[in-house]
């Protein structure tokens, strides 16, 4: 992780702006494994049933972007203690551009205690990041199909925004 953190720099400080911004927590451990989960079903949620990091939308109280992600990681899976590393590029979920999503990269020494938010987290996933290889998939959302670079992992299709900021993450550990 020394090198990760070398390679990614210090991070500055950045407000939320709300009802525009969001961050994600992208969570490692001493294994390189991630922290992944799986969005429970929910109509109302745009990213219903995805794999996706744990994170979510800023709120005023956060004051700044590293604390939402910090809060969503201890909403949806019961960890506290994880220590930020650095960021990486804000993102854009294709189904909502204006919004701004900031990944930080975060180390804990392991994922003892981490528990499913009740409504929002059907389980957890874990795969180390050197198992990740680029596959495509046909990728099927409202009777719409297209084909989508991904990753697969124990029968579940990465893709879309969490796909991207993965492969941002693979690019910090080429020549490794």
């Amino acid at each position: 992780m020394e090198t990760i953190r070398k390679r990614l720099g210090n991070f500055t400080l950045q407000k939320g702006i709300y009802g525009r911004d969001a961050a994600v927590c992208v969570l490692f451990n001493s294994s390189l494994e991630l922290l992944l989960m799986k969005r429970t079903e929910n109509p109302r949620d745009p990213w219903s049933g995805q794999i996706s990091f744990p994170g979510g939308h800023f709120e005023p109280d956060d004051v700044y972007l590293h604390n939402t992600a910090m809060r969503e990681l201890k909403e949806e899976t019961g960890i506290q203690n994880a220590e930020i590393i650095g960021a990486l590029n804000v993102h854009h979920p294709r189904n909502s551009p204006e919004m701004y999503v900031y990944p930080f990269i975060c180390y804990r020494e392991n994922f003892d205690g981490v528990r499913p938010q009740s409504g929002e987290v059907e389980y957890f996933l874990t795969p180390k990041i050197y198992e990740l290889k680029v596959e495509k998939r046909e990728i099927k959302i409202k009777k719409i199909s297209f084909l989508e670079d991904c990753f697969l992992y124990k029968g579940e299709v990465i893709w879309g925004m969490t796909f991207r900021i993965i492969n941002e993450i693979l690019g910090l550990f080429q020549d490794h």
